[in-house]
């Protein structure tokens, strides 16, 4: 006789690795990734100040400029090492991208560790659910991560850095094949106030 309620399970299963695939594109673009914040600032042309336009010679400080250190300027951003940002996050993936039934649970914990707060916090609430945890540990899910790029961009203003993953997740349920999914983030890494690299923020590629 089928089993009402183990059919219903088996259903919500379905249902909420679907979920998951839907909530993580809204997430991992809207909430995690950090939205850069435009300054207005009008640049002037050399015409607002050249003497030969506004018939008055430059100040003595324009005409032999100090260093930026004796204007107040401040010191340059201790950058994020590409290289160890790197490693973080090739650490972190197998962590991330880990749900299996029976070993998800300890790997999600572990790549919080190493999200910043915020960024563990919002994955939390919108992804690794107490709901979307026991599903997949009811489940019988077996996964499975293959990467195929990890590559730093240049440094931005802040010293943080982005890391570009492209990859391939593999989501099996019991007695179905394997299906693959193309994978393609970017993980923002920044170092924490004790100087720890830590992944603060996720989105599409």
């Amino acid at each position: 006789m089928f089993d009402y309620q183990a059919g219903e399970k088996y259903k919500m299963t379905l249902i909420m690795v679907g979920v998951a695939g839907a909530m993580a594109g809204v997430f991992f673009t809207l909430i995690l990734s950090p939205t850069p914040v435009p300054t207005k600032h009008r640049q002037r042309s050399k015409a607002d100040s050249h003497p030969d336009v506004t018939g008055v010679a430059r100040p003595h400080s324009e005409r032999y400029p100090q260093s930026s250190a004796s204007q107040g300027q401040p010191p340059p951003v201790d950058a994020v090492d590409n290289f160890k940002a790197t490693a973080l996050v090739e650490g972190f993936l197998p962590l991330a991208w880990d749900f299996n039934a029976a070993s998800a649970a300890n790997s999600q914990q572990s790549a919080m560790s190493l999200m910043t707060p915020d960024c563990a916090q919002s994955y939390i609430t919108n992804i690794w659910t107490p709901e979307m945890a026991t599903t997949i540990a009811n489940s019988g899910m077996k996964s499975k991560w293959n990467q195929r790029l990890v590559s730093a961009r240049p440094n931005q203003a802040d010293g943080s850095i982005e890391i570009v993953v492209e990859g391939e997740q593999e989501l099996q349920l019991p007695g179905e094949p394997p299906k693959p999914r193309p994978v393609k983030f970017v993980y923002l890494v920044k170092k924490a106030s004790d100087g720890t690299l830590k992944i603060a923020g996720i989105s599409e590629g």
